[in-house]
């Protein structure tokens, strides 16, 4: 949550959830009085309940593909969240969190850039079943911010270049953006990508209809698994990549009384005085190796997505044989993640001879919803209405 006055930022603090905790929740939206209890007392903590507000902005949802910008929260974009029409996940809370307090202050609610912004080429849309297209999901906002501020850090304009981000948290979504335009998505709620803290990834189709022919797992269990519970979880018993790196060490995954754990089975892998009782683990290493593997060969497998679409001023002079040099101007890892030098070097040294590589671990989502709204105030911009 954060507090902007114009472009200043006033507080911005991160809540994290314990996953036990969500977990007694049937479904994302049961979570939303949990979620609001939490909102509520840091506005009491930073004072905000009494400050005139001019509008709200919340984290976009699951909703179907519209263009990317600010859209304008409405009963109906409401009522399509409660209903996870569109999927099950947590930023499906964000606009209905948005416009209760948005309501409460008397003012609008808006989303900025949502996860189903959908500005794919054509040809990007084609599977090979025409029953199953492939679709524009993943972390617009974070990406697009991201790609903005790695543009302002090497001088140059975000929508003249082209890039390729990958935005690496418990999901991983990674993109290409062309001269302003996102073309091309790796969708991961789909199954699709690297392998992630929680989630599978790409998987191979034969064997996963397999595990439901044969009765190895129903199909929510394995949707559960695909989503949820795959990846680094069902390799190693952690989503935390900070726990993964210190079991490939051989050190502490302890907090310093000693008193985490991090065994799978909810066993304490320290000694009383906080100590490694293990030896350092090839197999975490292995899929440390795994992830770092699938994420850079997920971000080169879209560059062909920057060759189409001409050039454009800024975006590479095309040869003469007319044809489209297409620079990268640069590869842009972000999330969480991305606080994690060893995977990052590890990153940069299978990507660098795409581009620059460039590291913005600190996500600006929150600057960027309050950007995005701002322009609408300042009738830079028109929202869009959901109906």
């Amino acid at each position: 949550m954060a507090l902007y006055e114009g472009e200043t930022e006033v507080f911005s603090e991160t809540v994290e959830h314990a996953r036990e905790e969500l977990a007694a929740f049937p479904t994302v939206i049961a979570q939303y009085a949990y979620r609001r209890a939490a909102v509520d007392a840091l506005l009491a903590k930073h004072g905000v309940a009494d400050l005139p507000l001019a509008a709200v902005a919340g984290r976009g949802g699951l909703l179907p593909p519209m263009p990317g910008g600010a859209w304008r929260i409405t009963p109906a974009m409401l009522e399509t969240l409660a209903q996870a029409r569109y999927g099950e996940h947590p930023c499906n809370l964000g606009a209905p969190l948005a416009q209760d307090y948005a309501t409460r202050w008397g003012v609008a609610a808006y989303i900025v850039d949502p996860p189903v912004t959908d500005e794919m080429d054509e040809v990007a849309r084609i599977s090979g079943l025409p029953a199953l297209p492939r679709r524009s999901v993943f972390h617009a906002l974070s990406q697009r911010s991201a790609a903005r501020r790695a543009a302002e850090l090497l001088g140059v304009d975000y929508a003249a270049n082209r890039w390729l981000v990958a935005h690496m948290g418990g999901g991983i979504s990674v993109a290409a953006h062309r001269c302003g335009r996102i073309v091309d998505v790796i969708n991961a709620l789909d199954g699709d990508g690297p392998i992630a803290p929680e989630r599978t990834g790409r998987l191979p189709s034969l064997g996963v209809l397999s595990l439901v022919q044969d009765g190895t797992y129903t199909f929510e269990q394995l949707r559960r698994i695909i989503l949820r519970e795959g990846g680094m979880w069902a390799h190693c018993g952690t989503n935390d990549l900070r726990v993964l790196e210190r079991r490939m060490d051989g050190t502490s995954c302890c907090d310093k009384d000693g008193t985490s754990c991090c065994g799978k089975d909810g066993t304490s892998c320290c000694d009383k005085d906080g100590a490694a009782d293990a030896p350092p683990d090839a197999h975490a290493a292995l899929v440390f190796e795994a992830v770092a593997y699938t994420i850079a060969k997920e971000l080169a497998s879209l560059a062909p997505a920057l060759l189409d679409g001409g050039c454009g001023t800024g975006c590479g002079e095309p040869a003469s044989d007319g044809s489209c040099p297409a620079r990268i101007a640069g590869v842009v890892l972000t999330g969480g993640m991305a606080r994690s030098t060893r995977l990052t070097e590890r990153l940069r040294q299978r990507l660098e001879w795409l581009a620059p590589v460039v590291v913005l671990p600190e996500v600006e989502e929150m600057h960027a919803l309050a950007s995005g709204v701002l322009r609408v105030l300042r009738g830079q911009e028109t929202p869009g209405e959901y109906a």
